[in-house]
């Protein structure tokens, strides 16, 4: 029978995972299996969700990346050539994307702005001074 995790077990969060492992993280914890746990936190605003990995089978991976034999696929590391490749692939495949984005965004500006000096150049037409006839 496992044990159970007590309950003072500690996680790590993905930004403290990624500086543990700068040049592998993600595809790396999932393919050695690093227990990982989704945390909610719930604000004004809404909720967050974000991933946790457990701790001691971050080291225990830490261990195994070190010796070299953790599943370590070259693509899945951001320092070899393979993932500069990968890289590259990626942004040429989501440029239409944000150029597209970024029209959508100018246009939606444009049609502001002119509605407002529209609007501005409306009221300052039909201003009348006002009257002192008693």
């Amino acid at each position: 029978m496992a044990a159970a995790d007590p309950e003072h077990v500690a996680w790590l969060t993905e930004r403290k995972l990624a500086r543990a492992w700068p040049t592998c993280w993600n595809a790396t914890a999932n393919a050695n299996g690093v227990r990982s746990d989704f945390r909610v936190s719930h604000s004004t605003w809404g909720g967050s969700t974000w991933h946790t990995y457990h701790l001691a089978d971050v080291a225990r991976v830490a261990g195994a990346i070190a010796d070299g034999t953790a599943a370590l696929q070259p693509h899945w590391r951001n320092d070899t050539p393979e993932a500069k490749l990968l890289d590259q692939h990626l942004r040429r495949k989501n440029l239409p994307g944000a150029i597209g984005c970024a029209l959508v965004i100018a246009v939606a500006l444009a049609i502001v702005v002119t509605i407002v000096v529209l609007s501005w150049n409306d009221s300052s037409s039909s201003y009348s001074p006002p009257s002192y006839w008693h």
